[in-house]
């Protein structure tokens, strides 16, 4: 992919809280067109209201529960547009607790949201981007994805933090010890 100077359109999902918002929010800020994606309408409003008047232009709203076949092919369908460079698949849910107590129609929409729907949306938004030369696809994802336990939690976090500190050697052999890999950051 080749950068490029004028921001085109980003899709973010989960875009109605936190990370998604903050996404939202610093991307219109720099000019990008928004397509803001979420299952809380309010939220979703409010925050299109926000960027509005902050004097965003090209905010558009996608209400959709990723989890719903129906809702994620209206959202692919939007993703796999010519003018989407970028897209942040930031949706996602999970429930905390020992596995064999977890609601089994919970694990259904944890595997439909953070699998299914991101598999789905990056398969759409990519196909284009070579042909137009440009586009990106984040994929955020929490440490929690690397525990098993709450503890794990505490000891991932605790590892970032040195890693900001500057011994990304630990944090590399915290994450190889949950199966994944890791890169040091810059």
């Amino acid at each position: 992919m080749t950068s490029h100077d004028a921001p085109g359109t980003a899709l973010v999902t989960g875009a109605s809280s936190g990370i998604g918002w903050e996404y939202a929010t610093r991307l219109a800020g720099r000019g990008w067109k928004v397509v803001l994606v979420a299952r809380r309408a309010e939220r979703l409003e409010s925050l299109a209201r926000e960027l509005r008047e902050a004097g965003a232009t090209g905010v558009e709203t996608l209400v959709a529960d990723l989890a719903n076949p129906a809702d994620l092919a209206r959202v692919a369908e939007r993703t796999s547009a010519s003018d989407v460079d970028l897209l942040v698949n930031n949706a996602g849910i999970n429930d905390y607790g020992p596995f064999t107590e977890v609601d089994a129609d919970l694990l259904d929409r944890v595997l439909a949201v953070n699998v299914v729907a991101l598999t789905a949306l990056t398969r759409a938004a990519v196909p284009g981007m070579p042909a137009r030369g440009r586009g990106a696809v984040i994929n955020v994802a929490s440490l929690l994805a690397f525990a098993g336990d709450p503890e794990a939690v505490t000891r991932l976090a605790t590892a970032e933090l040195d890693l900001r500190r500057g011994s990304g050697g630990r944090v590399a052999a915290r994450y190889r010890e949950a199966g994944a890999e890791a890169r040091e950051a810059s």
